[in-house]
């Protein structure tokens, strides 16, 4: 106890003994952090657009001509995958890229196109103006900051309707898949039920068993069948495929905002201050004992 007591007296009496150079230099630091953070670092403002995602299954085929739709329980937003996906096409450099290109972010950011690294210290710093992250309720949070307001809430905006149509498409695709596939399978059976006439049309011409007519005429009926039914399911697959449809459900748009998000100027001064200060004990502390072993050294 007496010992901490003696350290504390100890650097209370250096801190005495530099508390002028302390001072200088903090305030020094001071005054240079805040005349810094207010003419050398530029104001951003933060716009973001809030949304959720859809689910895909309200636009499927099976969903949009069920029979039994009240018995089917579907839920009117998107689960964790549909999130992760949407997030996942928010961090990829397709959509990144076209943002950059569309907004003429590198000379926005002041850089050289012609330069070869140009685009690689875009990107970066669009990672320290740009958040795409899943909100504590559920939703997809896209937020832009830009020294410019208006442009912060435009690409906010447009980067969701990209998301959209990207994830729009994605989903389009296993449905022109499927419609492919089943347009495969019509052509098929227009082949079998052509072959399946013709024999039919022989056999009746040569005058052969009943039986054999009766085979080949179920085969011909089931032929028929399937195949309406596969156009049934194409048409289906086409409707839903061309309905106009959004992938997400917006709550909430981005619009200029009307105060700056950063920097924050008075914890800039604050750390630098408090900063400088801790540096000068720590200065002091470690000068004033380098003297006493350099004194010891000396007399001995």
């Amino acid at each position: 106890m007496s010992e901490q007591r003696n350290d504390l007296l100890e650097l209370l009496r250096i801190a005495l003994k530099w508390k002028k150079p302390i001072l200088i230099v903090t305030l020094i630091v001071a005054i240079g952090s805040a005349a810094f953070s207010w003419w050398g670092m530029p104001n951003y403002y933060k716009s973001a657009i809030t949304f959720y995602p859809s689910n895909p299954v309200m636009n499927d085929r099976q969903v949009l001509y069920s029979n039994s739709l009240g018995e089917i329980e579907i839920d009117y937003f998107g689960s964790a995958g549909d999130v992760d996906r949407i997030l996942t096409l928010a961090h990829g450099s397709p959509v990144i890229d076209y943002i950059i290109n569309k907004y003429h972010l590198m000379e926005h950011y002041g850089y050289d196109s012609t330069k070869e690294l140009s685009r690689y210290k875009t990107k970066k710093k669009w990672e320290k103006n740009y958040k795409a992250i899943e909100t504590e309720y559920g939703a997809i949070e896209i937020a832009v900051w830009d020294k410019d307001k208006n442009l912060a809430s435009d690409i906010a905006n447009h980067i969701a309707l990209t998301i959209d149509n990207k994830n729009k498409d994605l989903i389009l695709r296993d449905k022109l898949i499927a419609i492919e596939t089943f347009e495969e399978n019509i052509q098929e059976k227009e082949m079998q039920i052509t072959l399946l006439s013709d024999s039919m049309q022989q056999l009746k011409a040569k005058g052969i068993s009943t039986e054999q007519q009766k085979i080949v005429d179920a085969e011909l009926d089931a032929a028929l069948i399937d195949i309406n039914n596969s156009r049934k399911i194409v048409e289906q697959y086409k409707t839903s495929a061309s309905q106009k449809f959004s992938t997400i459900h917006v709550t909430e748009e981005a619009y200029p905002a009307i105060r700056k998000d950063k920097p924050v100027r008075s914890l800039i001064v604050i750390g630098a201050t408090i900063g400088a200060f801790i540096f000068m004990i720590l200065f002091a502390v470690i000068t004033e004992n380098y003297k006493k072993i350099k004194t010891k050294l000396a007399d001995a």
